[in-house]
């Protein structure tokens, strides 16, 4: 038994003397930890992260991608740019300087974020209601929205009944 010590290299076959091969599967495995782990370190440092982490504390995670799986790409996409708060709304807009004001075009009250968007603005009281009428209290919460498997198919409905980002009837 070898109780942790190694041979000396002389005593050992001459084929044992040099570095031992490595599977295929173990150096796969080992790149792919390597990337995740370089990839969670990258994300932990970006400036969204606070803010999609406020949202799901998961992420960066796998639950996303097998949650989102069967749905279209561009729901997918428009998930992840709720999530961020990279989407098409006056915010967004105003911070990239394609907008002067960032207040919502529909209420004029307060600025056009996603919670904004999502729970609160009084333009969209009727849609947000027949959303309200499934979901209840989950309609409040803009993370039980973007995270919520069941929640998905409502939110979706809504945007589309809102018809603020373009998709027509067949692709929803």
């Amino acid at each position: 038994m070898a109780k942790g010590q190694s041979s000396e290299r002389s005593r050992l076959p001459t084929v044992c003397r040099g570095e031992m091969p490595c599977s295929r599967s173990a150096a796969c495995q080992g790149h792919r930890k390597m990337v995740n782990d370089k990839a969670k370190k990258w994300f932990k440092h970006s400036p969204r992260c606070q803010r999609l982490q406020g949202i799901d504390p998961s992420m960066p995670s796998p639950r996303f991608r097998r949650d989102t799986q069967g749905l279209e790409c561009w729901k997918a996409s428009l998930l992840v740019q709720l999530r961020t708060g990279h989407v098409l709304l006056q915010a967004h807009l105003c911070r990239i300087g394609k907008v002067e004001l960032p207040a919502c075009l529909k209420c004029n009250k307060v600025d056009e974020m996603v919670s904004h968007y999502l729970t609160t603005c009084t333009a969209f009281a009727i849609q947000r209601g027949c959303m309200e009428r499934h979901l209840r209290r989950a309609t409040k919460s803009v993370s039980t929205l973007l995270m919520n498997l069941k929640a998905f198919p409502c939110l979706f409905k809504y945007i589309h009944d809102m018809g603020r980002f373009c998709r027509s009837i067949d692709d929803s």
